[in-house]
């Protein structure tokens, strides 16, 4: 089983429609900023949090209360890292990338 990367966002925050270009990179072509990602061990999910009906529970107990937010599972499926923002692009995305360098690193 793979650590997961849950991105939390909202189609409302631009923010969060930036950041989703990085994600989809993540997720899509298996890098990070040049850090390889590879599959088994790391699987991305980005979640709608206008969706609340679908993630209220996730929402509820990642206690995501805003946007963008990222949540690190390992692979028992425990929360090991989180943030929430919103905070500037740049430290978001370096956020993701530190996230994900933790995972490969497991």
């Amino acid at each position: 089983m793979a650590s997961t990367l849950m991105f939390f966002s909202s189609k409302a925050c631009p923010l969060c429609q930036r950041l989703s270009i990085d994600v989809g990179k993540v997720e899509a072509q298996g890098y990070v900023d040049g850090v390889p990602v590879k599959r088994n061990r790391l699987e991305v999910l980005q979640v709608d949090a206008d969706n609340q009906a679908k993630w209220a529970p996730e929402l509820l107990h990642y206690q995501v209360n805003k946007v963008p937010a990222f949540v690190l599972l390992d692979k028992q499926g425990r929360a090991v890292a989180s943030t929430t923002g919103p905070k500037p692009y740049e430290q978001m995305q370096a956020v993701l990338q530190a996230l994900v360098s933790r995972a490969m690193s497991k």
